[in-house]
């Protein structure tokens, strides 16, 4: 062990156990571990209430685990991430800087000049791999090109020869001392006053911290783990692993929940139990969607505000602020609709199926701009993940080669009546429903009125009609695909024959074929080692072009794919779409944004009892001002 202080800077790996960053400060002598809340620079990503409340939790688990040690977590709080870390290096005469990887594209860009700024000062940066089980660079294609469909990635990170090795906490650390400006818990303003009485009831649900995800996952594997395959769709139960908070945050490591998952699925291969190898299969799917979500928003890191595929972006979305206040209130008409974001609102948590089936209608139905749904789920899940919610708004709105068809939309009646069969998910999450017959309670506007007296139910006084007849819904949607089809078309002739007509775009920037992802090699440096994060660039090529193939409509419901929200599986492949893409790392590139584009709310939570901000859409910007009625039901509700 050298004489070395260490900053150990923490941010979603909040674990002892098998924490890279953490391992190797120890390894080299004494450190100094750090968590820093800059809330200026979380911008429109502001994590929501509940995700707050986790996060209070988890730090505070942590700092106990890491006193047992031997050393303290320091918190601070700051306008600059870059100036609280010179100062803990001033304060203590640290020689190094260790942290973990992330791959949303905020963190990207932050993390690449941090580490430049801190290079330049002299300091030596280093950085691992504690969030996945393969680095992005490591998985592609033959030609250097990143893969745009999950089968084909997740087949090539299946057959990848290498070993996935967990490290075992510290025996004990050694503090580096040093005076900075840190704060307590409290301090850091994760939690105010108004939102105690509501957090108080997370508690009975949920118990952060690195140890307590251990006993989750020992528990899911004891118990769940062998009738997922069978159990994990059915609404209104534990039948999921509840982990994605816990991965979340980093409090699980995910190559120990791979191993312990590959050890189950030998086991039962051995006895011949293939329902069990079922289940490890598709939960171990589950965790191949999850890498994916950050592999692309490594490659493709426009992809929080624009489509991978590029026809999408002439998609006419209408921006209507009376349908999506409808919608996040659960006041759509359509009961299994209303009862998961009446269950969002009031738990911070739904199931798999429901995030599926509530924002496809979002998307499909209410035809609302993915990303204002994709916004909402920042603000409102417990294991809200940026790039996880990408994935699954990009998929459910068609904006993936092996997303949903577009012009697919499922019945919420016929969704209801075959996950929620007896009616149970939505009498409990709308009480005003309760007494209805299981005959109707997917879709009480067909009931006699007879039957509606008796049961209590006023359409347009204690629930509303539905907001759209879905025979109608069908139709918007397709006049809508074929306007984008025509405005793609216009484009494309105005492109090609050099005039100057102008078409709406609803995308962010311009888009730009398959790239060729070359790594940026750096010199040799000790500030840099094998294990630190790449950065992309593109090469794009003339030959990197994709056809996008027009599918016929689908006439027949046909059930949705598993979820790639929280996600268990992958759709349909449709790799003759074509893609916009780059590979071309946002740290490298200057942003750039459309004078036409429309941007998601910059807070669309209620939880803060505040009214919503701004919406701004391709062809005007206005700002509604209202105070949610939902708190005094959804909190009835909840109870």
């Amino acid at each position: 062990m050298s004489g070395d202080k260490t900053i150990v800077w923490f941010r979603r790996d909040l674990r002892i156990e098998d924490n890279p960053a953490l391992a190797a400060a120890a390894r080299d002598g004494s450190v100094f571990p750090v968590y820093i809340w800059c809330p200026k620079e979380e911008e429109q990503f502001y994590p929501g209430r509940v995700s707050r409340w986790w996060l209070k939790q988890s730090l505070a688990h942590l700092d106990q685990s890491l006193k047992s040690l031997g050393a303290e977590l320091v918190l601070i709080k700051t306008q600059s991430t870059l100036a609280a870390l010179i100062e803990c290096i001033q304060a203590i005469g640290a020689t190094k800087v260790v942290f973990n990887h992330l791959y949303d594209p905020v963190s990207l860009v932050g993390d690449h000049n941090i580490k430049g700024k801190l290079v330049e000062l002299g300091i030596s940066v280093q950085s691992f791999n504690a969030d996945l089980l393969y680095e992005p660079w490591e998985v592609y294609a033959g030609k250097g090109q990143a893969y745009t469909t999950f089968k084909v990635y997740w087949d090539k990170c299946l057959h990848i020869q290498q070993e996935l090795v967990t490290r075992l906490p510290p025996w004990k650390l050694i503090s580096a001392t040093g005076t900075v400006a840190k704060c307590s818990l409290e301090e850091l303003g994760l939690e105010n006053e108004t939102e105690k009485s509501s957090n108080a009831l997370l508690r009975r649900a949920w118990s952060p911290g690195w140890s307590n995800a251990d006993k989750a996952l020992s528990e899911f594997f004891e118990l769940h783990l062998l009738d997922y395959s069978n159990n994990r769709m059915k609404v209104g139960q534990n039948s999921t692993s509840l982990l994605s908070p816990y991965l979340h945050f980093g409090e699980l490591s995910i190559r120990k929940v791979f191993q312990s998952a590959r050890m189950k699925q030998i086991l039962w291969a051995k006895e011949g139990n293939s329902t069990g190898e079922e289940s490890v299969t598709l939960f171990l799917r589950a965790i191949g969607l999850r890498e994916y979500s950050r592999y692309l928003c490594f490659n493709f890191p426009f992809t929080h505000e624009r489509p991978l595929l590029s026809n999408l972006k002439f998609f006419p979305w209408q921006a209507d602020q009376a349908n999506f206040k409808a919608w996040r209130q659960g006041r759509t008409g359509y009961p299994l609709v209303d009862a998961g974001m009446r269950e969002l609102w009031a738990t911070g948590w739904i199931h798999n199926r429901i995030r599926v089936i509530v924002s496809s209608f979002a998307v499909k139905v209410l035809l609302l701009p993915w990303r204002w749904g994709m916004k909402y789920f920042w603000d409102t899940l417990i294991d809200a993940d940026l790039e996880s919610d990408i994935l699954g708004w990009q998929y459910i709105s068609g904006s993936l080669p092996d997303g949903h068809e577009l012009e697919r939309l499922d019945s919420p009646e016929v969704q209801g009546s075959k996950f929620d069969p007896e009616g149970e998910y939505v009498r409990h999450w709308l009480p005003e429903l309760s007494r209805l017959p299981t005959e109707w309670i997917h879709h009480p506007w067909d009931a006699p009125d007879s039957v509606l007296k008796v049961s209590g139910v006023e359409f347009g006084f204690n629930y509303p009609k539905p907001i759209i007849e879905i025979d109608l819904a069908r139709e918007r949607l397709t006049s809508a695909i074929f306007k984008m089809w025509e405005m793609e078309a216009a484009a494309k002739a105005a492109s090609s024959n050099g005039t100057d007509e102008v078409v709406v775009d609803n995308s962010i920037s311009e888009d730009l074929p398959i790239p060729k992802v070359i790594l940026k090699k750096t010199s040799p440096c000790p500030t840099y080692s094998s294990n630190d994060q790449k950065v992309p660039t593109c090469q794009n090529s003339k030959n990197n072009q994709f056809i996008r193939k027009r599918s016929k409509f689908m006439q027949d419901e046909s059930p949705l794919p598993d979820n790639p929200h929280n996600p268990n599986e992958a759709g349909p492949s449709r790799t003759n779409e074509d893609t916009s893409s780059t590979a071309e790392s946002s740290i490298s590139k200057k942003q750039t944004t459309s004078r036409n584009s429309f941007s998601v709310p910059q807070s669309c939570s209620s939880s803060e009892g505040n009214p919503l901000m701004g919406c701004e859409s391709s062809e005007m910007k206005q700002s509604w001002q209202e105070q949610s009625d939902m708190e005094q039901s959804s909190s009835k509700n909840g109870n």
